[in-house]
């Protein structure tokens, strides 16, 4: 299954049976938009933040995001409204002054007059986002299976970053919604994030346990190692596929 690390970190702390077999993202996708008048990532200070639930990877995003601008969340006035929809709704009408969103819910926050005032890829803060996730009985009873589903992940990080019309017909076929103009956005934001080797980033696991520490004491016990089982991309590595997948040598 893909899962957002904030997931997989709370359900192991939980005690679940599970472990990051490869990766997708691993960095924050998400940008910090807002009302015109916000012109620097400095004016932020004391200003009211539409937040997400806390342990989300929104809010998780909103922390570090103000943590590479030199702020925590004591520089703000944060109010949990909750999903995208609802907190972009609560700036655009004035209630609140900023908040965090991915690429298409900035997009959309821009065409109701919001302004972009971190784009957080940039920040090049190490997070470790959207991730492959199997079960330690699974990785056990069944390795091949998993390395099968680790490869076709590769693969599929692959095609993505090559076809860039019949990924944006397919995105636009499943949902039914937006324009192609809409997708062709979010697919160029996303073939930047996506990672070739599908490997696991262990400092942006790191980064998300020392925030969670301050929500579940579990947390600051733990090794951003336990989470993992890197078996399956090392083998990737180990044979060339990747390589031969975008012709290297």
């Amino acid at each position: 299954m893909v899962w957002m690390s904030t997931a997989v970190i709370n359900g192991k702390l939980a005690g679940g049976d599970i472990a990051i077999v490869n990766s997708l993202v691993n960095t924050l996708p998400y940008y910090v938009f807002g009302k015109p008048e916000i012109k620097s990532p400095e004016d932020l200070k004391g200003r009211f933040a539409a937040m997400h639930i806390p342990g989300t990877a929104v809010d998780f995003a909103l922390r570090l995001a103000l943590k590479g601008i030199g702020f925590s969340l004591k520089d703000i006035k944060g109010v949990t409204v909750g999903g995208a929809p609802a907190r972009v709704t609560a700036v655009a009408t004035g209630q609140l002054d900023f908040t965090v969103g991915t690429e298409a819910e900035k997009i959309r926050g821009e065409k109701l007059g919001l302004k972009l005032i971190i784009d957080m890829a940039k920040l090049n803060i190490p997070f470790q986002f959207t991730c492959t996730v199997a079960t330690r009985r699974t990785i056990r009873e069944n390795p091949d299976l998993v390395q099968r589903m680790v490869r076709a992940m590769a693969e599929a990080v692959h095609y993505y970053k090559n076809h860039k019309d019949p990924v944006v017909k397919i995105m636009q076929k499943y949902s039914r919604g937006p324009s192609p103009a809409f997708f062709e956005e979010v697919y160029d934001s996303s073939r930047e994030l996506l990672v070739e080797d599908t490997y696991p980033t262990i400092e942006g696991l790191k980064n998300t346990l020392e925030i969670q520490a301050s929500l579940d004491p579990k947390a600051a016990k733990a090794k951003a190692e336990d989470f993992v089982d890197l078996r399956f991309v090392d083998e990737l590595k180990k044979s060339g596929f990747i390589q031969k997948l975008y012709g290297k040598r």
